[in-house]
C-alpha cells in the first residue's frame, strides 16, 4: 500500500494547512519519537514481537502477550493476541490526533485548555473487530486504523464522475451522491466513523475542528456564557452552541391521543405509558401493588422494610430513614440550611419550596390550566443561589407559552 507522511492538512479556520507531528511512543518506559506514522506504527509493532516487560512493570499481574503497557491505559486481552495489535494501533492513531488537536488548540489563542481529567487521555474506545471496508467489491480488513482510514479516503480519491458530473458513494446500502470529491470524502467519514482531531488533555476525539472547539467553550467560566437561553435560563459562550441547544426545546412528535407534543421518540413513548396507559407491569411481590416503572417499585419496596436502608453520612448524625430521598431531603434542611423558598409566583410573587406546592398555587389561586397530557407546570429554579445561605437570587418563572393557557390574564 503506498504511504504518505504525517504532515497532515487541518481545516482553514486558522490552522496551518500542513504541520509536522511529534509521534511519541508511550509503551512502558519507551521514549522513541519520530515525525512519520508509517515509522511511528512499525516501531510500534515491534512492541508486539518482543513484549517484554521493563524492569520496574516485571511485577505486572497480566500475560506480557496481552496487555498493553501503554501510559495510562491498562487494557488486557485474554484470548487474543490480535485484540492486542489492533487495539495498540489505535494508539498509534489516536497519538496523532492529539498532535493535530493540540496544533489546533495554538492555532486558537483565545481558547483555555482543557481543565477536564487528563488521567483519560490514552483511554481508547474498545475495538472487537477488525476494520473492513464495505466499498462495492472491496471489503478490505485492516488491524490498524490509520491504514484502513486512509484506505477509505482513497476511493473517494479515484471514484469517478458520472455523466452528470456527481460522485457516487459505492458504500454498502448507501445511495448518496456528491458534487465534489471532498465532499465524498467527507461523507466517508460518516460510514467509518472517522475522527480527526482528539484532544490533547483529556483524550476526546471529535469529527471536526469546530466540535473539538465547542468542547473547549463549554468548559470556560460561567462569566463568559453570555448567550442564554430562553425557555431554560441555560447559558453558552457562543451562539452557535445556543442554537444548537436551542434545537431541544422543539417538539417535533405529536401524542395521537392528545395535545402532548414532545422533542423525542422516547420521550413521547413515556408520555404514553404514564399517561394514557393502563399497563402496569412492575409488580410488588410482597403486596397487589404495582406501578409502570422501575424507580416507582423501588421506592414502594422500601415501604416493606422494617429496618431504615438509609443513614445520614454527616459525622454524629443517627437520622435513616427508608427512603433515599427522605435522606436527601433531610440533609439539604438540617445539615445545609435549606429551609428557604426556592420556588416564586411569576404572578403574585408568593415563594414555595417545593414546585409542587407552586403548581396548586398557580392553578387555584390564579386559574392557570395547562394542555392536556401535561401533569404539571414546570418552574424555573434560581439561576444561582447558595444552599445554607440566608441570601437568595430568585428568578422569576417564565412559564412557556407552549405549555401554560390562563384562562384569565395575569396582572
Amino acid at each position: 500500500m503506498q504511504t504518505a507522511k504525517a504532515t497532515c492538512r487541518l481545516d482553514r479556520k486558522g490552522v496551518k494547512r500542513t504541520a509536522t507531528l511529534t509521534l511519541q511512543c508511550e509503551w512502558g518506559s519507551c521514549t522513541y519519537v519520530c515525525s512519520k506514522m508509517e515509522e511511528f506504527c512499525s516501531h510500534v509493532s515491534d512492541h508486539l514481537r518482543t513484549p517484554q516487560l521493563p524492569k520496574e512493570e516485571e511485577d505486572l499481574d497480566c500475560d506480557d502477550d496481552f496487555c498493553c503497557l501503554w501510559l495510562e491505559c491498562g487494557f488486557f486481552s485474554p484470548d487474543n493476541p490480535v485484540d492486542l495489535a489492533r487495539h495498540i494501533y489505535f494508539h498509534c492513531y489516536h497519538t496523532k490526533l492529539k498532535q493535530l488537536g493540540l496544533q489546533a488548540l495554538q492555532s486558537q489563542p483565545d481558547l483555555t485548555p482543557c481543565q477536564l481529567d487528563g488521567q483519560t487521555r490514552n483511554l481508547i474506545p474498545e475495538l472487537h473487530d477488525n476494520f473492513v471496508c464495505m466499498w462495492d467489491q472491496c471489503e478490505s480488513s485492516f488491524e490498524n486504523a490509520e491504514w484502513y482510514y486512509r484506505h477509505v479516503d482513497s476511493h473517494g480519491l479515484s471514484a469517478e464522475y458520472e455523466e452528470n458530473r456527481i460522485l457516487l458513494c459505492s458504500w454498502k446500502d448507501c445511495d448518496c451522491s456528491s458534487k465534489s470529491r471532498c465532499k465524498l470524502r467527507e461523507h466517508l467519514r460518516s460510514h467509518t466513523q472517522e475522527k480527526v482531531v482528539s484532544c490533547p488533555n483529556c483524550g476526546g476525539m471529535f469529527a471536526n475542528n469546530t466540535k473539538f472547539y465547542d468542547h473547549l467553550r463549554r468548559q470556560m467560566s460561567l462569566d463568559q456564557h453570555r448567550f442564554q437561553c430562553s425557555h431554560c435560563s441555560k447559558r453558552f459562550a457562543t451562539e452557535r452552541l445556543l442554537r444548537d441547544h436551542m434545537r431541544n426545546h422543539v417538539n417535533h412528535y405529536k401524542c395521537p391521543l392528545c395535545d402532548m407534543t414532545c422533542p423525542l421518540p422516547s420521550t413521547l413513548r413515556t408520555h404514553i405509558r404514564f399517561r394514557h396507559s393502563d399497563e402496569r407491569p412492575y409488580k410488588c411481590q410482597h403486596c397487589d401493588y404495582s406501578c409502570k416503572n422501575f424507580v416507582d417499585l423501588q421506592r414502594h419496596l422500601d415501604t416493606h422494610s422494617k429496618m431504615p436502608a438509609y443513614c445520614c453520612e454527616y459525622q454524629d448524625c443517627t437520622f435513616s430513614a427508608r427512603s433515599l430521598c427522605s435522606v436527601k431531603a433531610h440533609y439539604r434542611k438540617v445539615h445545609e440550611g435549606d429551609s428557604e423558598p426556592r420556588y416564586k409566583c411569576h404572578v403574585c410573587e408568593k415563594c414555595f419550596t417545593r414546585g409542587n406546592n407552586l403548581t396548586v398555587h398557580l392553578r387555584k389561586k390564579h386559574q392557570f390550566k395547562w394542555p392536556s397530557g401535561h401533569p404539571r407546570f414546570r418552574p424555573q429554579r434560581a439561576v444561582r443561589f447558595l444552599l445554607g445561605s440566608s441570601s437568595f437570587d430568585f428568578k422569576q418563572i417564565e412559564l412557556s407559552s407552549r405549555v401554560l393557557h390562563p384562562s384569565v390574564p395575569c396582572v
